[in-house]
């Protein structure tokens, strides 16, 4: 059956903001006189929303250093993200074959619209949904369902596509089809646990599946 509406992922499938969080989550370690971490620590933990990320790395530091963040991070936003390769060629030609676009992240909504703005993200989505508009997180499927309710679509005639294994489990339980690129905070080893996954090395190889196999 055709697909009548994409739903995407944010950081790791769309856009690279890591150079962000990890500048970011640094300045907050250096002013909470805290350890340095290393850029693949603070890739790994990405995903999970802002506050998890923060319980994460700072452990009982975390209210302090979860209002540090707040503050400072727009300005390490800034000139430290960018849309990742195959992008915006995947999105045109969504918009060409008049499939709905929207996006589900579990970014905190104080940082989601500068991110859309300054990736010129934006003008792709006919809706998105962030941590603030659900009360239960990825992986829980709420956010997805919440989206699929909006377009009033049927669960076949639509696709998520994520980077990380709490990615493929809220589409699982969604019931959507799902797609996993390796172009974030996980390596295809995290989903040997599970059966069955659809995994492309980059998003155009998404795109062209889709084309392939007839589904857009």
């Amino acid at each position: 059956m055709k697909k009548k509406l994409a739903i995407f992922d944010f950081d790791g499938t769309l856009v690279d903001a890591y150079d962000s969080i990890y500048k970011t989550i640094n300045f907050v370690s250096e002013k909470l006189n805290y350890k340095k971490f290393g850029y693949e620590e603070v890739k790994r933990a990405v995903g999970k929303g802002d506050i998890q990320l923060i319980k994460t790395l700072f452990k009982d530091k975390y209210k302090i250093a979860h209002s540090l963040y707040k503050e400072n991070y727009l300005n390490f936003l800034k000139n430290n993200v960018k849309v990742i390769d195959g992008v915006f060629d995947f999105l045109e030609e969504l918009k060409r074959r008049k499939i709905k676009i929207a996006g589900a992240t579990n970014r905190a909504e104080f940082s989601l619209k500068d991110l859309l703005k300054e990736t010129d993200l934006e003008k792709y989505f006919d809706l998105v949904l962030c941590a603030d508009d659900v009360k239960q997180p990825k992986p829980n499927p709420e956010i997805i369902l919440k989206i699929v309710d909006y377009f009033r679509v049927e669960k076949k005639e639509v696709f998520y596509v994520g980077d990380m294994d709490i990615d493929y489990e809220t589409g699982k339980n969604a019931e959507v089809d799902t797609y996993i690129v390796t172009t974030g905070s996980s390596s295809k080893s995290d989903f040997e646990k599970y059966d069955s996954v659809l995994i492309f090395n980059e998003i155009n190889k998404v795109k062209e599946f889709l084309i392939e196999n007839n589904l857009i």
